[in-house]
């Protein structure tokens, strides 16, 4: 199925709702929550800070170790994901003939979208 929504073969409605939209929206959910379970952790301090002058193998809490893991791997789908949703999209409005508004307002949406997970993640 990812193949397939990847190569722009999946309807362009179902490329950018379900997939574009809700896509980024649980993907950037999924990485607040496990920055926020982190954040409790880390005692306002950064994550690299944290690991190079505060980490010890046996007085660290396993759970900072695991919600660390969490985040950097939904960081990177999220990187991933984003390229590869606005390739999708781009692709899938290439075949869609009914209307060349809904092509254009397609291409800017998911590139706004983008945009506003990527802004609401880098500027908090």
């Amino acid at each position: 199925m990812l193949e397939k929504l990847f190569k722009g073969e999946l309807s362009l409605g179902a490329t950018f709702w379900k997939f574009g939209v809700l896509g980024l929206i649980i993907l950037h959910f999924a990485l607040r929550t496990f920055a926020g379970l982190l954040a409790g952790h880390l005692k306002g301090r950064t994550i690299y800070d944290f690991f190079m002058h505060h980490f010890h193998i046996v007085y660290t809490s396993k759970l900072s170790i695991l919600w660390t893991l969490c985040y950097i791997s939904t960081f990177a789908i999220l990187i991933f994901y984003s390229y590869k949703i606005v390739i999708a999209v781009w692709r899938a409005s290439k075949s869609y003939d009914k209307s060349i508004w809904l092509v254009q307002l397609s291409r800017i949406g998911i590139v706004l979208m983008v945009a506003l997970v990527w802004s609401r993640i880098l500027v908090r």
